[in-house]
């Protein structure tokens, strides 16, 4: 299965994945050490879906 590195943004294998983590439910896979140091450092700025942030750009009419 196709998934993303939260932090460098890869898309890798699952099941080829360097290292995975569990946070808030939700499974992070990483491409390496270095990924993985950086979201066991500080978690919650990588483990929220980036979905949150976006906002409804065609939402507003353009003439």
């Amino acid at each position: 299965m196709k998934v993303k590195d939260p932090v460098c943004g890869m898309e890798i294998e699952s099941e080829k994945a360097f290292a995975k983590r569990e946070h808030e439910g939700r499974t992070f896979y990483f491409c390496s050490q270095d990924c993985v140091s950086k979201f066991d450092a500080d978690p919650h700025k990588y483990g929220h879906p980036k979905d949150h942030e976006h906002h409804d750009e065609h939402g507003a009419h353009h003439h």
